[in-house]
């Protein structure tokens, strides 16, 4: 038996339900359950979307069957507690501090709960198409949103992601990137791949407006802040139908790229993924860091 435990926003919760998806591929004959009580109390967020915004399927542990492996946590505060002060037992497998890959998550043979977020295209990349399918956005049905979509397919486009809000005040994320990156960014697309429409993303859309604005003067630019709340997912939609992409050091807008299918695109991430020292980068070898 398998166990993930699963936290977080959409984006980290996709993460780790890839990893779900790889170890049953891996293991089909073990039994891969997802460890989600730690969304009982948890108010950040949305709770667990995967199922309702993906109609994906899954099987749930039972803290019974958490026992075996791990700390039997029934909510989020008993969780932040014990994480802190448990030592890990030998059937828990636990992400590294620095959010190393580790290479020996999917091939481990035997009982294993995993606790991390698994932020790493090398734990799932084989089953990509799988994933493709699962991850399936729901279908656009306003007016809005299918004129950006029929922009974004119909043209050389670049989906622009900025993240702010929280990300202002959060110790980890706070000054890890801003104006100079985003000039930078833009300024590196223009030169590889000249982009016909620009898509931004932001919850602070007034402030891409201000900041953005003459670096994209004379181009062709959607500010998309129409998808708020359950209808954020919209917003990962268009960017995957975006041909390239400028991403925030943000999950949400990793999956954006990552689930595009033009695979000869370019994407560009911040170098700096967070305010740790010699943490590790999700970002794929194959994109562009600055």
């Amino acid at each position: 038996m398998k166990i993930v435990k699963v936290i977080g926003g959409l984006g980290n919760q996709m993460f780790q339900f890839a990893l779900y998806k790889a170890l049953q591929k891996q293991h089909p004959e073990e039994r891969v359950l997802l460890d989600l009580h730690c969304f009982n109390g948890y108010h950040k967020h949305r709770g667990f979307e995967i199922g309702k915004v993906f109609g994906a399927s899954f099987q749930k542990a039972t803290l019974l069957e958490v026992a075996q492996l791990a700390y039997p946590y029934p909510n989020f505060q008993t969780w932040r507690i014990g994480s802190r002060i448990l030592p890990s037992r030998k059937t828990m497998l636990q992400e590294k501090p620095d959010f190393t890959f580790e290479p020996t998550a999917i091939g481990f043979e035997g009982s294993m709960y995993y606790d991390g977020y698994w932020q790493h295209e090398e734990y799932f990349k084989a089953i990509r198409e799988e994933l493709l399918s699962i991850y399936s956005f729901p279908k656009l049905h306003d007016e809005q949103n299918l004129k950006a979509a029929q922009l974004a397919s119909s043209t050389n486009s670049c989906s622009i992601h900025i993240r702010r809000g929280d990300y202002l005040t959060d110790p980890l994320r706070k000054g890890t990137i801003g104006t100079d990156f985003a000039s930078e960014a833009i300024k590196r697309m223009k030169s590889i791949e000249r982009p016909e429409t620009w898509c931004v993303f932001s919850d602070d859309i007034d402030w891409c407006k201000q900041h953005l604005s003459s670096m994209l003067d004379n181009e062709k630019v959607l500010y998309i802040d129409w998808n708020t709340d359950e209808k954020s997912i919209n917003d990962m939609h268009l960017m995957s139908i975006c041909r390239h992409h400028i991403i925030a050091n943000s999950s949400f807008s990793w999956w954006g790229a990552w689930l595009s299918k033009h695979q000869d695109g370019s994407t560009i991430a911040p170098s700096k993924w967070m305010n740790m020292k010699d943490v590790c980068s999700p970002v794929p070898d194959n994109w562009i860091k600055i």
